[in-house]
């Protein structure tokens, strides 16, 4: 395989991160502009998202405050605190990416020395096909489940506009999200036109977040895949050149794999601790809210639901990749381990053992370096989130006794 078809197959991987992107004015894959003006346009194409995602914000930001001085009731503060915790991430993770852009970049054209070509064995292709497979699959639902949900949430207020015409009773279009602008919002051209902003600044939303996953989810996968092989690798360096055969050049060009795979993990984790830090943070709050307004709201219910599915998956997937790669790192422990090392000469158990001793800390992608995220990161999100739901729901049913 050349290095063109290994460019070829990461690139294919990154197809629908490259789509996304790009509806924000991104690319990580993409050949640079070559003319001004499709620099300019370029910048412009992304400066416009910023405000589109940020005037949402400050819009809901502004709603919400409003009603907490108004002493407006449990309900009606909550509504859409989720949908906030939600912009705050997107807009967190759309500044991240551009302001990391061409490291993203620069990690991506690292991959191609690193990626495996050429595998000899049956067992090492078949991780590689399924590592694949299983990233395609994921990412496409990940994609669909994101676009349905927000797309449930548009065209929730079309529909019960439709349901009371069709009941002959008398209903105006309403509206997506609970915004505050700074005009009459009810007049004829103001509504529409704050509908239509409203549609395509959640659709910014659902694509500035699932740029930023999906290209965290693509990357971690192929870090988890490389270590994995060179776990292939080291069990069959010993047992197929029988113990002393070994060549101690090999374990040496085994452990530069490993140091270099350590390298570039650890840059990965540094590109991604901020938006990581931004996830944990918030998915507990979004989680909270979003179960509350399920309870209150029959007519968003399904929307919610939706949104509710997407939350705990764009979590769990942080929590899921981030602990396949420490398993993996991990492991190369112990591969060394079970490859019978002890069959070796000296010189080659001693360097054997060192790489041990290195496997024996993980390789952790971080909030911020504040603590690990692994599954038990996962199960604490949604504890915490319970925690704080049964706060809420306490003062609630409180104020309505």
């Amino acid at each position: 395989m050349s290095v063109k078809q290994a460019i070829g197959e990461i690139h294919q991987t990154m197809k629908l991160c490259n789509f996304c992107s790009r509806r924000i004015g991104i690319s990580f894959i993409d050949e640079h502009p070559d003319t001004l003006l499709s620099v300019i346009w370029n910048y412009l194409w992304f400066i416009g998202t910023v405000l589109v995602v940020l005037l949402k914000l400050v819009g809901q930001m502004s709603y919400a405050v409003m009603k907490l001085v108004s002493s407006a009731s449990v309900p009606e503060f909550v509504a859409n605190l989720h949908i906030i915790g939600y912009d705050t991430m997107s807009f967190g993770k759309l500044l991240t990416i551009w302001y990391k852009r061409n490291i993203f970049r620069k990690l991506i054209n690292e991959l191609v020395d690193l990626w495996p070509m050429d595998l000899q064995d049956d067992e090492s292709n078949k991780i590689k096909r399924e590592k694949l497979s299983r990233l395609r699959i994921g990412q496409i639902c990940y994609c669909f489940w994101n676009v349905l949900g927000v797309w449930l949430y548009n065209l929730t207020p079309v529909v019960i506009y439709v349901y009371h015409k069709i009941q002959g009773n008398p209903s105006n279009l309403g509206y997506i999200w609970h915004i505050s602008y700074p005009f009459d919002k009810t007049k004829s051209v103001y509504h529409e036109l704050c509908f239509a902003f409203e549609v395509y600044g959640g659709l910014v939303s659902v694509w500035s977040m699932l740029a930023s996953d999906i290209l965290f989810m693509t990357m971690a996968s192929h870090i988890s895949m490389l270590l994995r092989l060179l776990q292939i690798k080291i069990l069959r360096l010993v047992r197929m050149k029988k113990g002393n055969n070994v060549c101690y050049e090999d374990i040496v060009a085994v452990i530069k794999i490993h140091q270099r795979l350590i390298t570039y993990g650890t840059n990965l984790e540094s590109a991604f601790s901020v938006v990581n830090l931004i996830n944990v943070l918030l998915s507990s709050i979004n989680i909270c809210c979003v179960v509350f307004n399920i309870l209150l709201d029959p007519w968003m219910a399904m929307s919610n639901k939706f949104f509710l599915g997407a939350a705990l998956t764009q979590v769990g997937i942080l929590c899921w990749y981030a602990d396949d790669i420490s398993t993996s790192s991990s492991g190369i422990a112990d591969a060394v381990y079970k490859s019978r090392w002890y069959t070796t000469n000296k010189r080659s158990q001693k360097t054997l053992f060192i790489l041990i001793q290195r496997s024996q800390k993980p390789l952790y992608f971080t909030a911020f370096k504040f603590r690990p995220i692994t599954m038990s990161t996962y199960s604490s999100i949604i504890t915490t989130s319970y925690s704080y739901f049964t706060l809420l729901y306490t003062m609630y049913r409180s104020d309505y006794k």
